[in-house]
């Protein structure tokens, strides 16, 4: 089969085209910068033996984040964002946690530009229901 001499000329100018044209179509469909609604997980964990969370604790939180498109993707597509609230420490009453954004782990180039709620309570009693009291004597 004989290449008609028209596709011959400029060979190189071609293939560099069509190279050039690949990568501009890559950076448009996948390296931009974009925003992006998510919603993240709310996870507690060491809480003090003897307290119990009452009520019905915040279990999600709407977030926005901006990033590479291509990084946004890849975390919906995992779809594993939490928040862990860390209750070590923590005694009988209402404890508050904000700055939700800090507890996320995202990429270095992915920034939170919305968190609702912004803060997360948790009202804690003592167990009554025979649960152990509080190892650490707390009142």
């Amino acid at each position: 089969m004989k290449v008609p001499v028209w596709l011959q000329e400029n060979l190189g100018l071609r293939i560099m085209s069509l190279i050039l044209a690949f990568f501009l179509w890559s950076y448009v469909t996948g390296g931009g910068e974009t925003e992006r609604a998510f919603i993240a997980r709310v996870e507690t964990m060491n809480l003090p033996a003897g307290l119990v969370v009452v009520g019905k604790p915040t279990e999600r939180v709407e977030l926005r984040l901006a990033g590479p498109r291509f990084l946004l993707v890849k975390l919906a597509a995992a779809n594993r964002l939490t928040i862990t609230l860390n209750l070590d420490g923590v005694r009988e009453g209402v404890v508050a946690f904000t700055a939700l954004d800090t507890r996320l782990q995202l990429p270095t180039s992915v920034r939170v530009t919305r968190v609702y709620p912004s803060t997360v309570e948790l009202r804690l009693v003592r167990d009554e229901g025979g649960g152990a009291p509080s190892a650490r004597g707390d009142r």
